[in-house]
């Protein structure tokens, strides 16, 4: 017999206990008894709670507590740092025991133990864990009213007809309510999820799962019919202007329903019988919104260009004339400036005109070129739609050859005005950047930049310029100009880095000494007071105060290669030492506490001194004080020599909150 007990008792299942941990969610699963459908109902339960009352209620569900439910709550909620509108409703499914714990604040004791005795339990006892919750959330939402069975007498069948009745217009009525708000709800959530960037995965991340799916059923088949519009209007363009001119619309065309294609393949994922998760439904919603929106952005990113294709074939015989009127105006201008090239010959060196000396020709062909397209564009004109193959071509081709010839004339109207302006400017700017160079050789000579190389690279590139300023500066004047202020920005740039961090430095320094003072006294304030108390001053003390030490003189080592970190180092080292001062006399308050209290008032305030200081422990302890205060000294003892701090750390102190409800089994 007793063989079979025992080998009953190895067969046995164990449920390993849970212990207490933070809460991470509003409802955890540990022991797995909800469906998603049903997780999803307690969710929702949960946030209509918090929605109507501002009170937070979390639920979990575990195999089994191990010891007394509402311990377990209560230490729960202690670890997950609970409020005063914090609620918890924990279940152990295979022990069948629960704890419910609300704070006093939002529900009496006796709403608690109605809403425990006539909702929670009647569902767990049918092992309907879901029903339990939403119960729980439900008598949160309504405390006070009635979750037990009525009785009384008196009640006529005719009264309670009317109250059912007027029972079911009101629940009717909440029901229509309810479903109102949460319209209006979604609805304004689905506006807010529409001002969102939808191609910001991190954007959309913050908006509720409804209304991401009602975004993202939108997009598809908005995106979708712009995608059939754009197809029908780019087979148009292609007939009238070709392939080659309607390229880059058909290669946008074509990306974007590739994109396309990709958002309906996981919306079809999302619509199938096969569940997803929450997170696997959000994830896969924000691919759908992602995709549609750089499908809608490629088609956007050409509309512009295609409409601007299209008005240029519709305005070409206006946009003909305008070139025609361009291209004589340009032509006028050719002898003028033939004329005013050959006066800067005779006023400058060629090397000073090589950039324009061209120019007057090069206008001359860009002109014939371009009056031949004209002439080519005028001919695709005359043509029936559909037959006016490069029109667009020879347009752009005139027009580019144009603005070409203007811009080789105006060069050459303006070379003179600038040659000259830079013949005036060049002793200023000369006089400039030798005084940069001046600057330069000066910091260099001190030797205390990071900036030592690049500095010295560009003083002589500055040097050399001035050189070559003084010596060609009147045979080529803008090519002097510009290589001077070329180099003077240059050395302008490096000499504002180096001022900036000397600058920078003589702040750090002026840092550095003011923390280092600091910490210097302090660390010495604190050495004293402990030499003075040793006998009292415990070891946590002193390790703060050896740290701070070390921290000073890490601070004193490093402030030749980086202040910064130097002057951290001296903030650590008087963090430390304020540690270390309120840890000593924390210890020393509790050596004259011990000292009063364990000899009963007995012995003299110099005594006391003096073992405090540390001066009479050697011979006093091991005699005389010793015989004439007997066993009470012993706590003396343990209070002074191995004296303890009670505040490093932190403290444990009670929140001063009531909890309503209970707990036991089901």
């Amino acid at each position: 017999m007793l063989a079979v007990i025992a080998a009953a008792l190895v067969l046995a299942p164990v449920t390993a206990a849970e212990p207490p941990f933070r809460v991470p969610d509003y409802v955890t699963d540990n022991a797995g008894v909800l469906s998603q459908a049903q997780r999803t109902r307690v969710e929702d339960a949960v946030n209509e709670l918090y929605n109507e009352r501002r009170v937070r209620l979390w639920v979990v569900y575990v195999d089994s507590f191990g010891q007394d439910p509402v311990g377990w709550a209560r230490v729960t909620m202690q670890i997950s740092d609970f409020g005063d509108y914090d609620a918890l409703l924990a279940v152990a499914t295979r022990e069948r025991a629960y704890a419910f714990q609300v704070p006093s604040a939002i529900m009496s004791q006796s709403d608690a133990t109605a809403l425990q005795r006539n909702a929670i339990e009647p569902a767990l006892r049918q092992r309907d864990w879901t029903a339990a919750a939403v119960a729980a959330a439900d008598g949160l939402a309504t405390p006070g009213a009635s979750t037990g069975p009525s009785s009384g007498s008196g009640v006529t069948w005719y009264g309670l007809l009317i109250a059912l009745a007027i029972f079911g217009l009101i629940i009717l009525g909440l029901v229509l309510w309810s479903r109102r708000r949460r319209r209006k709800r979604r609805e304004a959530e689905f506006a807010a999820a529409k001002r969102v960037d939808p191609l910001d995965p991190n954007a959309l991340a913050a908006v509720p799962i409804e209304a991401l799916d009602d975004l993202s059923k939108m997009m598809v088949v908005d995106v979708d019919n712009a995608v059939r519009t754009s197809e029908s209007e780019l087979a148009l363009a292609v007939e009238e202007f070709g392939t080659a001119q309607t390229e880059p619309f058909s290669r946008a065309v074509g990306s974007a329903k590739t994109t396309l294609a990709q958002a309906f393949n996981v919306r079809q994922i999302l619509d199938d019988a096969v569940p997803e998760t929450m997170q696997q439904r959000r994830d896969l919603l924000t691919r759908v919104v992602v995709a549609a929106a750089k499908a809608d952005r490629e088609l956007d990113a050409q509309s512009e260009a295609f409409d601007k294709l299209r008005d240029l074939v519709i305005n070409a015989p206006t946009r003909l004339d305008t070139l025609t009127q361009q291209m004589v105006d340009l032509t006028a201008r050719l002898g003028p400036s033939e004329q005013a090239l050959a006066a800067l010959h005779n006023q400058f060196d060629a090397a000073a005109l090589a950039s324009v000396a061209e120019n007057v020709n090069t206008a001359k062909q860009r002109l014939g070129f371009a009056d031949q397209n004209i002439t080519t564009a005028r001919t695709s004109v005359a043509r029936p739609v559909g037959q006016q193959m490069g029109l667009v071509d020879a347009i752009r081709a005139a027009e580019s050859s144009l603005g070409q010839a203007r811009s080789l004339l105006d060069a050459v109207d303006s070379a003179g005005a600038d040659i000259n302006r830079a013949v005036a400017a060049l002793p200023d700017a000369i006089a400039d950047i030798q005084n940069g160079v001046n600057q330069a050789n000066g910091v260099l000579q001190q030797g205390t930049t990071t900036h030592q190389s690049e500095l010295s690279a560009a003083r002589d590139q500055a040097a050399a310029a001035i050189a070559d300023a003084q010596k060609n500066g009147s045979a080529d004047p803008l090519g002097t100009f510009t290589r001077l202020t070329k180099a003077d920005a240059e050395l302008d740039r490096l000499l504002a880095s180096v001022t900036e961090e000397l600058q920078t430095t003589k702040r750090l320094s002026r840092a550095f000494d003011q923390a280092l003072f600091s910490a210097q006294s302090r660390v010495r304030g604190v050495s004293d007071f402990i030499d003075t108390r040793r006998g009292s001053v415990g070891p946590e003390a002193r390790t703060r105060l050896a740290e701070a030490v070390r921290q000073l003189q890490a601070a004193q080592d490093t402030r030749a290669t980086d202040l910064s970190q130097a002057i951290a180092h001296a903030n650590g080292a008087d963090m430390l030492a304020s540690q270390a001062q309120t840890l000593a006399s924390n210890d020393v308050a509790a050596a004259q506490r011990s000292y009063t209290s364990g000899w009963g008032g007995g012995g003299s305030g110099s005594d006391m001194g003096g073992v405090i200081g540390g001066i009479i422990i050697g011979n006093i302890l091991s005699g005389a004080l010793r015989g004439g205060f007997g066993g009470g000294f012993g706590g003396f003892g343990g209070g002074l020599g191995m004296g303890r701090s009670t505040s490093f750390g932190g403290s444990s102190r009670s929140s001063g909150r009531s909890y309503s409800g209970g707990g036991g089994r089901f």
